[in-house]
C-alpha cells in the first residue's frame, strides 16, 4: 500500500469509528494542500470529533484546530460547511475553557455570538451544542472577570433549549447546579447533594457524560471533605493548578481544622501558586487564595507571623487588577484590609474596605433592569456599614460617608447612569460603542456584552475610580448649599455589637459622628410591630375603606404611631437637634433649619419628621426635613437647572380601578380642588367629584396619558404633575401607580423621564400611599418618588404609608396653596402646610372650597397619620 492509500485508510478508519480521531488528523495534515477531497475529509473528521466523547481530548484542541485550518484552507463543496466549522470551533472554545486555557474569553463569547448566524434555530443539536460552548465559556468568563450576568443568561438559554433536548444535556445541567450550590455552601447536606448527583448520572445509560457527572461526586467529596492528597500537587496548567487550590476548600473553612491541616493547606496553597499559568486572573485566585489560608493559620495559632507575606500577596494581586469589574476586586481589597487590621495598620485598612465597595457599583451597572439590579446590590449596604464604622474606629468621618454613600441607591444610579452613557462615550472618542449603546437604548436595552465594554471604557477614562466612587465631601457640600439645606444624615441602626450612628456633613463646618446605641427598632417590641406592619403589603388585596392603597392600616398601626414618635426621639432625633444641630451655621431669621435624612435599611420607614419629645412638640416644630436616596442623588437634583412654578400641568384624580381598590372621593375633592383655585391652565384627568363616578372630559387617566405628558415637549404642557390615586409597593410586582386599571411602574418612569432630556418636570405630588417607600430593598431607596427624582424631577412629594383619604386632600390643598399663593419653595411649603395641620388655631383660606374646609369638622387634622407621611426629595 502506497503512503497515500494509507493516509486515506487511516482517515476512513476514523470516520467509521474505528480508529483514534488524533491519527486521523496526522494523516490529513500529511496530504498535500489541494489533495482529493482534503477540505471535505476536514469537515467530516470535525463531525465525528463533535460528535464523540469530547472529554478524552480536554487540553488537547489543537487537531480540531488544525481540521478546522484545513478546512478553511481548502473549503469543501456544498452549504454545510459553515455549520461544521461553527460547531468545530465552538467545541474547540469549550475545550479550552474545560482546561483553564482561554487567554481572551471575551473575545471567545463575542466569537460564539458571530458562529451563532451558522445554526439555523432548527437545528437543535446544532443549538445546544453552540450554547453549551457559550455557557462553558461564560462560566470560565464568569470566573476570571466576574461578568455573572454572563453566567446567568448562557446558563437560561442553555438550560431553555435542554428542557425537551438529550438526557446527556438535561443531567449536565442538573450536575452543574447541584456542584455549584456545593462549592458556594460546602458544608451543607454534603451527603444529601452527593446522592443526588449520583442519582442524576444514573439516569443516564453508560456514557461520557455518565462518566463525567460520577467523577465529579467523587472529587466533590474529596475536595469538600479535606482529603489533600486526593488532587496531585504538582502537573501541568491552570487546570491542575486551581484543583490544587480547589482542595482546600473544605479543610479551610471548618471551623475545627487544626494546625497540620492548615500547614498542608498552605503547602498546597504554594505549589498551586507555581503552577499556575501567566495568566493574570489565575494568579490574582492563587496569590488572594495563599494570602486567605496563611491569615486563617495565624488566626488559628494566634500568631502573626503570617501575615506580612500575606498582604505582600494580596498587593502582588492587587496591582493585577484591571478594576472593579474584576472578580478578585472585593476579596483582595477586603483581604488587606482584613489583614492590615489585624497588624495594626488600621487607617489603611479601613481605607481597603471602602475602596472593595467599588465592586458593588460595577456588578449592578451590569444588570439588565432595575429588578436585577438590586438584587445584586442587596449586599452592598451592609458591606457599606460595615466599612463605615471600620472607618469611624480611626475617626475617619470623610470615609465613613464614602461608605455608606457606596452602599445606598445604587439601581438608581446605575437607571440615571444609563442615557448619559452615550455622551461619555462621545467625550472620550468612542462615537461607535456610543451609536450601538443609544441603538440598544430605544430597543430592548443593552446586552451584557454591550454593558460590560461600555463601562469597561468608561471605567478606564473615569479619574480615579470616580464612576464607582460616590461624591467626594466638597461636591456634597456645594450640593447643599445649592438645594438650601444645612446639612445631610445618614442614620445607620444599631446591631447587637455595634451601636446606632448619626453621621453628619453640614453644609459649613466640620463633620461630625454621633453613637445612638438606642437605635435599635427591635429592642422595642412596639416599633418591630410597626415595622412589621408598614412592611406588609400585598398588590393581590381589595382595597377597604377610605385610603389611597391595596391594603389599610390595621387599626394597631395607628395606635403604635405614638410609641414609634416617642421611640425616634429619644433613640436618634432628639440628640442629633440637641446634639448635633448647634453646631451647623444658620441663619435663623430666614427661615428653620433645614436637613435631608439617608436613613439605612429599615430606618427608612420611621417617620422621623414626627418623632416627638415626652410631652412636648414634634421634631418638625424643630427642623424642615427632606429625604434622599443617597449623596449621590442629591448631587443630581442640584445639578439640574431649577424650574420656576407654572399653573400649568397634569391632574390625575381617583382613576377608575374596577374592584382593584376603593373609589377615592377625597381625591377627587382635592384634585378638584387645586385644579379651579390653583392651576386653572392644567389638564384634568380621571373622575370628577360626587358620587357618580364621572370621567373627565380630558380623558380617564391611563398611563398612556401620563406618559405622553412626562415626555412633552410643548411648553403648554406646564412642569406640574399631581397624582391623586393608588399606589403600591410590592416586594414581588414592585413600585407602581393604578391608573385607570392599569400599571405603571416606578422602573419605567425613570425610562420616560430620561428618554427625553429636553423635558423639563418642575414638580411631581404623589398624592398616594406608599409612593416614597422601596418596594424591594430599602438601601436601594427604589420607589415612586425616588423615580420620578432619577427621571429629572426638580421636586417631588411622596408619601410613606397608606395615607387617609380627607386628610390628605386637607394637607394638599394648603400645600399648593402656600406653593402658588405664597410663592414657597417647595419643601417650605410642605413644611407650612404640616404645621398648619398640627395649628389647633389654624386659619383657613377664603380660597379653600367648602367641601374640603368641611373635613375640618369629621376629623382632627392633627392626626399624625394624616401630614406626617409626605417626604420631600429634590429641590
Amino acid at each position: 500500500m502506497d503512503e497515500d492509500a494509507e493516509r486515506y485508510a487511516v482517515i476512513a478508519a476514523a470516520l467509521a469509528g474505528h480508529a483514534p480521531i488524533a491519527d486521523a488528523v496526522s494523516a490529513l495534515r500529511s496530504v498535500p494542500a489541494g489533495g482529493p477531497y482534503r477540505g471535505a475529509l476536514a469537515a467530516g473528521l470535525i463531525d465525528r470529533f463533535v460528535a464523540d466523547d469530547q472529554s478524552q481530548f480536554v487540553g488537547h484542541r489543537e487537531p480540531l484546530e488544525a481540521l478546522i485550518a484545513i478546512g478553511d484552507g481548502d473549503p469543501p463543496a456544498g452549504p454545510s460547511w459553515p455549520r461544521t466549522r461553527a460547531l468545530g470551533r465552538s467545541t474547540a472554545l469549550t475545550l479550552a475553557a474545560m482546561r483553564y486555557d482561554l487567554p481572551d474569553s471575551a473575545s471567545a463569547l463575542d466569537e460564539l455570538d458571530e458562529l451563532a448566524a451558522a445554526i439555523t434555530d432548527g437545528d437543535r443539536v446544532g443549538r445546544i451544542l453552540l450554547e453549551r460552548a457559550r455557557i462553558a465559556v461564560s462560566m470560565y468568563h464568569a470566573m476570571t472577570d466576574g461578568d455573572d450576568p454572563f453566567q446567568s443568561e448562557a446558563w437560561q438559554r442553555f438550560r431553555k433549549l435542554a428542557d425537551d433536548g438529550p438526557p446527556e444535556v438535561v443531567a449536565l445541567g442538573e450536575a452543574i447546579d447541584i456542584s455549584q450550590a456545593l462549592m458556594s455552601d460546602p458544608h451543607t447536606d454534603l451527603d444529601a447533594r452527593l446522592e443526588r448527583l449520583r442519582e442524576v448520572a444514573a439516569r443516564l445509560p453508560e456514557s461520557a457524560a455518565r462518566t463525567m457527572i460520577e467523577s465529579t461526586a467523587d472529587q466533590i467529596r474529596q475536595v469538600i471533605g479535606g482529603n489533600l492528597d486526593a488532587i496531585p500537587s504538582s502537573g501541568g496548567g491552570g487546570a491542575d493548578a486551581l484543583q490544587m487550590a480547589a482542595s482546600v476548600i473544605g479543610p479551610l473553612s471548618a471551623e475545627d481544622a487544626t494546625e497540620d491541616v492548615l500547614d498542608r493547606a498552605v503547602d498546597r496553597m504554594r505549589a498551586a501558586l507555581a503552577a499556575s499559568p501567566d495568566d493574570p486572573h489565575q494568579r490574582i485566585v492563587h496569590l488572594t487564595g495563599l494570602a486567605v489560608v496563611l491569615a486563617r493559620r495565624a488566626e488559628a495559632i494566634n500568631d502573626i507571623g503570617d501575615l506580612p507575606e500575606a498582604e505582600r500577596l494580596l498587593v502582588e494581586a492587587q496591582g493585577l487588577l484591571s478594576g472593579p469589574q474584576d472578580r478578585g476586586w472585593e476579596i483582595v481589597h477586603e483581604g488587606l484590609s482584613q489583614v492590615r487590621q489585624r497588624m495594626g495598620v488600621e487607617q489603611d485598612s479601613y481605607l481597603d474596605a471602602v475602596v472593595s465597595l467599588r465592586t458593588h457599583v460595577w456588578r449592578v451597572l451590569m444588570q439588565p433592569d432595575a429588578a436585577g439590579a438590586a438584587a445584586v446590590a442587596r449586599e452592598a449596604g451592609d458591606a457599606a456599614v460595615s466599612a463605615a464604622r471600620g472607618c469611624l474606629r480611626v475617626h475617619d468621618v470623610a470615609g465613613a460617608v464614602r461608605a455608606l454613600d457606596a452602599g445606598r441607591g445604587l439601581a438608581l444610579y446605575a437607571a440615571t447612569e444609563m442615557r448619559s452613557v452615550p455622551d461619555l462615550l462621545r467625550d472620550a472618542g468612542r462615537d461607535d460603542l456610543a451609536a450601538d449603546w443609544q441603538r440598544a437604548i430605544d430597543a430592548d436595552g443593552p446586552a451584557p456584552g454591550l454593558r460590560r465594554r461600555v463601562f469597561g471604557v468608561l471605567a478606564d477614562i473615569a479619574p480615579g475610580g470616580a464612576l464607582f466612587d460616590p461624591p467626594e465631601i466638597d461636591e456634597i457640600r456645594d450640593a447643599l448649599s445649592e438645594l438650601d439645606l444645612d446639612g445631610l444624615v445618614y442614620l445607620v441602626p444599631s446591631s447587637d455589637v455595634w451601636p446606632g450612628l448619626a453621621v453628619t456633613v453640614p453644609a459649613e463646618g466640620e463633620l461630625s459622628y454621633l453613637g445612638l446605641p438606642g437605635l435599635k427598632p427591635a429592642d422595642s417590641p412596639e416599633v418591630a410591630a410597626y415595622l412589621d406592619a408598614a412592611s406588609r403589603r400585598d398588590s393581590a388585596a381589595v382595597g377597604r375603606g377610605e385610603a389611597r392603597d391595596l391594603v389599610v392600616l390595621d387599626d394597631d398601626l395607628t395606635d403604635r404611631l405614638d410609641i414609634v414618635r416617642d421611640w425616634a426621639w429619644r433613640a436618634a432625633m432628639g440628640p442629633i437637634i440637641d446634639t448635633v444641630l448647634p453646631t451647623w451655621t444658620h441663619v435663623p431669621t430666614r427661615r428653620v433649619p433645614r436637613m435631608a435624612l439617608v436613613p439605612m435599611g429599615e430606618l427608612a420607614l420611621i417617620p422621623w419628621q414626627a418623632a416627638c419629645r415626652a410631652g412636648g412638640e414634634p421634631a418638625i416644630r424643630s427642623v424642615a426635613f427632606s429625604q434622599a436616596a443617597s449623596a449621590r442623588m442629591l448631587l443630581r437634583s442640584a445639578a439640574l437647572p431649577p424650574v420656576a412654578p407654572s399653573r400649568l400641568g397634569l391632574i390625575v384624580a381617583d382613576p377608575e380601578t374596577g374592584t382593584a381598590a376603593a373609589d377615592l372621593h377625597g381625591a377627587r375633592d382635592e384634585a378638584s380642588a387645586i385644579h379651579d383655585v390653583l392651576y386653572r391652565g392644567a389638564r384634568y384627568l380621571g373622575r370628577l367629584p360626587g358620587d357618580d363616578g364621572a370621567v373627565s372630559p380630558s380623558g380617564e387617566g391611563a398611563p398612556e396619558q401620563v406618559r405622553a405628558w412626562l415626555t412633552s415637549t410643548s411648553r403648554a404642557a406646564g412642569t406640574m404633575l399631581h397624582l391623586a390615586c393608588h399606589g403600591v409597593a410590592d416586594p414581588d410586582g414592585g413600585s407602581y401607580l393604578m391608573l385607570a386599571g392599569q400599571r405603571l411602574a416606578a422602573e419605567e418612569l425613570v425610562k420616560l423621564m430620561t428618554a427625553v432630556p429636553e423635558r423639563a418636570v418642575g414638580l411631581v405630588v404623589l398624592a398616594a400611599c406608599s409612593s416614597g417607600m422601596a418596594a424591594r430593598d430599602y438601601d436601594e431607596a427604589y420607589s415612586l418618588g425616588t423615580a420620578f427624582l432619577a427621571g429629572g424631577a426638580r421636586s417631588v412629594l411622596s408619601t410613606q404609608w397608606t395615607i387617609p383619604d380627607s386628610s390628605t386632600s386637607l394637607l394638599m390643598f394648603m400645600f399648593h396653596h402656600h406653593l402658588m399663593t405664597g410663592r414657597l419653595p417647595v419643601w417650605e411649603a410642605l413644611h407650612r402646610a404640616q404645621l398648619w395641620m398640627l395649628d389647633p388655631d389654624r386659619e383657613v383660606p377664603e380660597s379653600m372650597p367648602a367641601r374640603l374646609s368641611a373635613q375640618l369638622d369629621d376629623g382632627d387634622p392633627a392626626d399624625v397619620t394624616g401630614w406626617a407621611g409626605f417626604l420631600h426629595g429634590g429641590r
